[in-house]
């Protein structure tokens, strides 16, 4: 049985809490909001669905399996990320301290930056780590080609990687069984295509919400109970000099989050992916900077 505990504020913890608890997952969830919040509505759906809820201690941090990040704060810009970052450290500093040694699930608006300073913060191995990356966005783009090019879901293989506000779509890794897809785009319009997978991801992109996090967590929480998936999940790399968190393909198990082999795109991709990089370097030299002039 996995035991859980969900941080952050309010609305998120609620959302992400409820999503679980409806799982039905063999799992035992607390709770460790940024503030006090009435336990009522989620104990009541705990009941329903026989989860055992409770509110988190410094005992129940110490031995839980899994830690559960979302935002601090509902505002998306430096003072945001400050705020996530600022209250993931109170966690995880108590956390640690209790001897917590499992899984940190980053799922932030951006897991990237939170992604980064969960395991600067905690010294957990890389692995144990992981941010939802561009799983949700990962699924989206899989799902229109699947219905362009007229076949299962299951037989295409597509993947976007680095941060869910900035990511790159790799066509030139994307297959159909063994066959490359743009290999099967010669008989139509590539790059009206492509332009109607960017605005499909983008439309998609803007509007995921806290119910979108919560179902990217829960199936992060399955791969890590046993039903192992391969999917771009955020985790810390190293792109050129720099040590960053980025989303790229990984093997999601109860051992964390395994890179099978490196996936280079073509590249344009690969510069599109550098530039996104260089975005996330910036906004966490940012807050660097800001933790050292405290």
């Amino acid at each position: 049985m996995q035991r859980v505990v969900v941080c952050g504020q309010n609305t998120s913890v609620g959302v992400v809490c409820a999503h679980l608890i409806a799982r039905e997952l063999a799992m035992r969830v607390a709770v460790a909001p940024a503030s006090q919040m009435s336990l009522d509505a989620l104990q009541a759906l705990a009941t329903l669905h026989g989860v055992v809820l409770q509110k988190s201690t410094p005992k129940v941090l110490g031995a839980a399996d899994i830690l559960i990040f979302t935002d601090y704060s509902p505002a998306a810009d430096e003072h945001g990320r400050s705020v996530t970052v600022a209250g993931m450290r109170q966690v995880l500093n108590t956390a640690m301290a209790a001897g917590f040694g499992g899984i940190v699930v980053v799922a932030t608006r951006d897991s990237a930056v939170g992604t980064f300073f969960a395991q600067r913060i905690s010294g957990l191995p890389k692995a144990s780590v992981i941010g939802v990356g561009t799983l949700a966005v990962t699924r989206v783009f899989t799902r229109f080609l699947a219905t362009q090019l007229q076949v299962p879901e299951a037989a295409v293989t597509a993947y976007a990687v680095g941060t869910q506000q900035a990511y790159a779509l790799l066509w030139s890794r994307a297959y159909v069984g063994a066959t490359p897809v743009l290999s099967l785009l010669k008989d139509r319009d590539p790059a009206a295509l492509m332009g109607a997978a960017i605005a499909a991801c983008e439309r998609f992109a803007q509007a995921a919400d806290d119910t979108v996090m919560a179902t990217a967590v829960g199936r992060i929480l399955t791969a890590l109970a046993g039903e192992a998936m391969l999917t771009p999940v955020t985790t810390l790399v190293t792109r050129g000099t720099a040590a960053l968190a980025l989303a790229q393909p990984m093997l999601v198990d109860a051992r964390g989050a395994t890179l099978l082999a490196p996936i280079v795109g073509a590249d344009a991709e690969e510069q599109q992916l550098d530039a996104i990089a260089a975005g996330v370097q910036a906004k966490l030299m940012s807050i660097i900077e800001q933790e050292e002039n405290a």
